[in-house]
Order: structure tokens, then C-alpha cells, then sequence
């Protein structure tokens, strides 16, 4: 259970990371929201088979809208620091 809490873990760095890269690099908005929609859904799909009940499922939901949005923010934030 830990290793894969610690895979998470890792992974969830690592997209935050890229796409903090793929601002730098000053990449077009079209692939700056590819990470975030693409995490958005593939946990949505997780969540959906995963969870029984119905607030299970919205606070998984809300749960992976937000890092969705961090790492979006974080896009921008390279984005705007390649610009400088």
C-alpha cells in the first residue's frame, strides 16, 4: 500500500513538474490543457468504477478538478515566467 502511495505520489510530482516545463518552453494553450484534462479523466474514470456512494464520487471529483487546476496554474505560471 505504501509503494503505491509513494507512485502517486511520484507521478503526481512529475506531472506537475511537466507541465510546468511545457510552459517554460513556451508551448500553445491546446497542449498546456492536455495534462489537466487528461488527469481529470482518467481519475474521473477511477473514481466512477471505484466509488459506492455518491459523495465518494464528488468530493474524487472535486478532488481531481482541483489538481487539474494546479496544474494548469502551473503551465501558466511557466508560461509567464518564459515571457519574462
Amino acid at each position: 500500500m505504501v509503494v503505491i502511495g509513494l507512485f502517486l505520489l511520484a507521478v503526481t510530482l512529475g506531472l506537475g513538474y511537466w507541465s510546468y516545463l511545457l510552459g517554460k518552453r513556451n508551448q500553445s494553450n491546446l497542449v498546456g490543457t492536455i495534462i489537466p484534462v487528461a488527469y481529470f479523466v482518467v481519475r474521473a474514470i477511477l473514481a466512477w468504477m471505484t466509488q459506492t456512494t455518491t459523495h465518494g464520487l464528488v468530493s474524487s471529483l472535486v478532488g481531481s478538478l482541483l489538481f487539474s487546476l494546479i496544474y494548469y496554474g502551473l503551465f501558466v505560471w511557466g508560461k509567464h515566467r518564459a515571457n519574462k
